[in-house]
């Protein structure tokens, strides 16, 4: 039944358009027919093949580019002072470089060596709760990325 669908309607296209005179019996039959013609025509086009965008990688490397665009965009408060998930990112970098020290950035027995290398307002910034300003952030990563190499680590 749903296959003769198209022909029922057609045919009772033609004979509504016959019965109520819109148009002559010819014209009536041939509308429809041609109407018949592009749906078949329509559904016997292929598609062809689609082409699809690769899925992305669902693994998200650390420090990997999604990370700085995601910091990037989250970096400021509405008040111009950088975002507690910065800060705490760039704690945990420090952590991370001051380690091979033998600093622990969260030992407040090692702030005095900390304060050596990176310096004691830096130091103080880090751990302490205040958001900084974006120039004070400029001035901790300035300081980390001027940490010395510790003795017997080549430097990358």
């Amino acid at each position: 039944m749903r296959r003769h669908l198209p022909w029922i309607l057609a045919l009772t296209a033609a004979a509504l358009l016959t019965l109520t005179r819109t148009l002559d019996p010819a014209h009536a039959l041939l509308l429809p027919a041609a109407a018949l013609t592009l749906h078949h025509l329509w559904r016997a086009l292929d598609d062809g093949d689609q082409a699809t965008w690769p899925e992305p990688p669902d693994e998200t490397r650390h420090g990997a580019r999604h990370d700085l665009s995601d910091l990037g965009w989250a970096a400021f408060t509405r008040d111009g002072r950088v975002s507690a998930r910065v800060t705490r990112r760039v704690h945990a970098v420090a952590t991370h470089r001051l380690a091979p020290h033998g600093i622990h950035l969260d030992d407040p027995t090692h702030h005095a060596a900390a304060a050596h290398l990176l310096g004691t307002d830096v130091v103080t910034g880090l751990t302490s709760r205040r958001p900084p300003t974006p120039r004070t952030l400029h001035r901790w990563l300035d300081a980390l990325d001027h940490l010395p190499t510790p003795p017997g680590r080549p430097r990358r």
